[in-house]
């Protein structure tokens, strides 16, 4: 039985790590060259014609079109030109954009900044009446609401945009919300109505051939499995299985293949867990280098598209200055034709307007270079970001090795020479050692990326805590957060396994954790 245990935490494990993308790939979209084309040449055209409400419907169709393909930053830009553009002039429009915005920065984690644009356009269109753009509202902010772990609010914000669908008789609408409502129901652990809005929007899901009601069926399936009902979780997850494979549906064979394998693991029916771990294992792979393929493939086309359009740009600033210096010729040439009496003082005069006319043409555009330059630099340095990350943990990196390297040179020395006085230079080796390994910049380097990587997680590990933790005890989180074994935290920490096992048992007493939950899951979840 304890092996048992041992394998079923082994293939948790595994699942945890390979799922923790599994919301952005649910959100992807392969990035479609001729879609681009297709809604920036819209895009080009509407600002020619100066039709504002043509601009804001191009801007908005591309940013919707950067949302799908997870490129958030541009996403956000063209929301942001479409609400210039609209200057408040159509409040339908002007709060769709801003649910528009409350949704990408949910998906970037900034929950404040969601929260931000959603009250702006519940407000909006409270004030309004816009009933479908409420609805819409209320709901996105209590998915923000659930993510940040206020269940309760939560819960009233889908409760009240539930009743606007149900009043509308919005069919969509109201299934979408009780999927919403499952999942708050889920988190409080309580299963029973949790299986209860699951099923009532899977059955309207399946009655209208809704791709969704795959997703929705996967919850149900969730709950069976979470309610100890194993036989009957596999039974549903395999019908998953054959939805996602007729609607080609590659994230939820992923998670019909990770849900079979945790089931049947807790069947104790290995052979089987570990048949479906590979399989998912090995999608998840195909499908996270077919995502970042797609996703270079996008900032290329985009950074191609935005060069050569400073290139044509550049062509037209010529060629305008090209016919400004052949009009300014042809009146030149007129007038000293038609006044040939002119006096020189009076041509001398005209020949220096005219190169004054040049000069500042020609820095106009210089200026309009530079500023060209200067974004094409930006989406250089968009793309270099990933790698300055790296970098900053690859010298750390190095340095260690090289401090390995020179001590593994001394004691091999120290072996060769026989009259040396070996206490001496094995003191001084440690001192080495203790001197490199008490640099506290390293500390301050991990917590900075940890942040970036997962912001407001010490923020809600403190408010959850039931006591203050201490910095040893936060480096501990941040390091399970990481899903290191003991024995990788032992050596972080310079302190033994055992140490390490004491401290998460006094870790635990200051966490509002479940006796049977996992301290790792637990953080995992956070």
């Amino acid at each position: 039985m304890r092996n048992h245990f041992l394998v079923i935490i082994l293939i948790s494990c595994a699942l945890s790590v390979y799922s923790q993308n599994e919301a952005a790939r649910d959100s992807y979209q392969k990035f479609s060259d001729s879609l681009f084309y297709q809604y920036k040449t819209e895009l080009d055209s509407s600002l020619k014609s100066n039709d504002r409400q043509l601009i804001v419907e191009a801007y908005v169709n591309l940013a919707s079109f950067y949302k799908k393909s997870q490129i958030y930053t541009e996403a956000v830009a063209n929301y942001t030109q479409a609400l210039k553009q609209n200057n408040n002039e159509n409040n339908v429009v002007l709060v769709q954009i801003k649910n528009s915005l409350g949704e990408v920065y949910i998906e970037l984690g900034n929950y404040a900044k969601a929260l931000e644009y959603l009250s702006t356009a519940l407000h909006i269109s409270t004030r309004e009446k816009l009933l479908y753009e409420k609805a819409k509202s209320l709901r996105l902010i209590g998915s923000c609401k659930e993510k940040m772990g206020n269940l309760n609010d939560a819960l009233n914000f889908q409760q009240q945009s539930f009743a606007i669908y149900d009043k509308q008789n919005d069919l969509l609408g109201q299934a979408i919300v009780n999927e919403n409502i499952g999942s708050i129901y889920e988190d409080l652990e309580l299963y029973d109505k949790a299986y209860f809005h699951f099923e009532k929007a899977y059955q309207y899901f399946k009655s209208s051939n809704n791709e969704a009601q795959i997703n929705a069926l996967n919850n149900l399936a969730d709950i069976s499995r979470k309610t100890k009902r194993y036989d009957a979780s596999i039974a549903t997850t395999l019908q998953v299985l054959d939805l996602a494979l007729k609607y080609n549906n590659a994230h939820q064979i992923e998670s019909a293949y990770k849900d079979l394998s945790k089931a049947y693991a807790l069947k104790s029916d290995f052979e089987k867990a570990h048949t479906y771990l590979l399989k998912y294992q090995n999608l998840v792979e195909k499908q996270f280098y077919s995502q970042n393929f797609n996703q270079l493939n996008a900032l290329q086309t985009i950074f191609d598209t935005r060069e050569k359009q400073s290139q044509i740009d550049l062509l037209e600033q010529q060629n305008k200055a090209s016919r400004a210096r052949l009009m300014a010729i042809i009146i030149l040439a007129i007038t000293v034709l038609g006044a040939g009496l002119v006096s020189f003082i009076y041509l001398k005069r005209k020949r220096q307007i005219i190169n004054k006319l040049q000069a500042y043409k020609q820095r106009v555009l210089e200026a309009e270079l530079e500023n060209k330059a200067v974004k094409e630099q930006n989406l250089k340095n968009e793309i270099q970001l990933k790698t300055a990350t790296l970098s900053k943990y690859s010298l750390s990196i190095s340095q260690k090795n090289k401090l390995i390297e020179e001590v593994s040179g001394s004691l091999q020395k120290m072996s060769a020479r026989k009259r040396m006085d070996l206490p001496t230079k094995i003191n001084e080796l440690a001192l080495q050692l203790n001197q490199h390994l008490e640099q506290d910049n390293e500390w301050e380097q991990f917590m900075d990326l940890f942040e970036d990587i997962h912001p407001y997680f010490s923020k809600k590990l403190s408010d959850i805590a039931l006591q203050k933790l201490t910095a040893t005890e936060l480096r501990l989180c941040l390091l399970l957060r990481l899903d290191l074994s003991s024995k990788e935290i032992s050596s972080v920490l310079r302190i033994t396994p055992d140490s390490v096992r004491v401290a998460r048992y006094r870790l635990r007493k200051k966490l509002p954790i479940e006796t049977q939950e996992e301290l790792v899951n637990f953080m995992l979840k956070l």
